[in-house]
């Protein structure tokens, strides 16, 4: 018969055994303590060439976006969805389609969502681990959130009671500030305009959201989609145990070999059809466009693991207010991604801007 002690020791086994917060799985390689592990001053990345997992977010700025369009994107994927949704130490990416060529683009950002430090590890993969790590883990966090906002020009994750809301300006002088504080220095108001200038040098470089429109010669959806996943600068392929691509865009694609342009390519209202777009059949009926799709689309590897969500903006500023432009653009892309051999894609649609 069990003695009162051992009958509680058991209990408690019973306890922890079942507790879910108790069964967390750890990744291979997952970062235990992050001075030691992570590249924590930079890239909140790991070290070692250690991958957990990555998502690129593919923004389409060919046409000029609008207000709502802008405000679509930041709250379907930036501010606290990019938060929730992206587990830590996975890698974040922004690539921009706009008036340049696809092969010009260049990953913005490209670091890894830094953990909360809310809880305890390995309780939580957010949490602070006691042995190695303290409550200096929010403090990294709070930067890495800054650092997002100044990229993506969205200051929700940051704004709260103390701080108000903010700004470009407001959050560079409130860095500066805060740099001060790290360094247990006080600043005079000289040197936290030198820290200002500073900073301001960094960041008027690396914000994703163009500050002034660029009219393109094309819309290279397709190609961008397509470096990014061949083109090792990006560092998406499948060695990623976990991968994702976010695209933001019409998806009006336009190239010489690959046109759906509304006014002069194959989704050009036609008489002799009932939609818009044609379907996927009588887009291959074009032999250069057939053989280009056929020539440069991906191989089976470059696939691996890849799960695709499309936030598909509406087409009321692209010339083209017919709901069926893009009801039709939309089965096209269904029919043009199982095509490439995506079978994994969620879609999200922009809801009417006049509601």
């Amino acid at each position: 018969m069990l003695s009162l002690k051992n009958l509680v020791f058991f209990f408690l086994f019973i306890v922890l055994l079942t507790n879910p917060s108790y069964s967390v799985e750890i990744p291979k390689n997952y970062p235990e303590c992050f001075k030691q592990d992570t590249d924590w001053t930079k890239t909140w990345c790991p070290i070692k060439g250690v991958k957990l997992g990555h998502r690129v977010f593919i923004v389409d700025f060919t046409s000029e976006l609008q207000p709502d369009q802008e405000a679509f994107i930041k709250d379907s994927a930036f501010g606290l969805s990019l938060i929730e949704e992206t587990k830590p130490y996975h890698k974040i990416s922004f690539v921009r389609i706009d008036h340049k060529s696809a092969s010009e683009q260049k990953p913005f950002f490209m670091s890894c969502r830094m953990k909360t430090g809310e809880g305890y590890f390995p309780e939580s993969l957010e949490g602070i681990n006691p042995i190695c790590e303290g409550n200096n883990v929010k403090a990294i966090f709070f930067n890495f959130k800054t650092s997002l906002a100044l990229t993506s020009d969205d200051y929700s994750l940051i704004e709260d009671a103390s701080t108000g809301p903010l700004n470009y300006d407001k959050t560079i002088e409130m860095f500066a500030k805060k740099h001060c504080l790290t360094t247990k220095k006080k600043c005079t108001e000289q040197e936290i305009e030198e820290l200002k200038k500073q900073l301001y040098k960094h960041w008027d470089y690396r914000k994703f959201f163009p500050s002034k429109y660029t009219p393109p010669s094309g819309s290279y959806i397709y190609e961008t989609l397509i470096e990014v996943l061949r083109n090792k600068e990006f560092d998406f392929s499948n060695e990623n145990p976990e991968r994702e691509l976010i695209i933001a865009s019409d998806l009006v694609q336009i190239s010489k070999k690959f046109n759906l342009s509304h006014t002069n390519g194959y989704c050009k209202p036609n008489i002799t059809r009932t939609k818009y777009c044609g379907d996927l059949e009588g887009l291959l009926k074009n032999k250069v466009t057939r053989n280009y799709l056929e020539q440069t689309k991906p191989n089976k590897k470059q696939l691996e693991n890849l799960k695709v969500k499309v936030l598909f903006l509406n087409h009321d500023y692209s010339g083209e207010t017919n709901p069926k432009a893009a009801e039709s653009m939309q089965k096209l892309w269904i029919e043009i991604f199982n095509y490439m051999g995506i079978r994994n894609v969620e879609w999200v649609l922009q809801l009417d801007p006049n509601i």
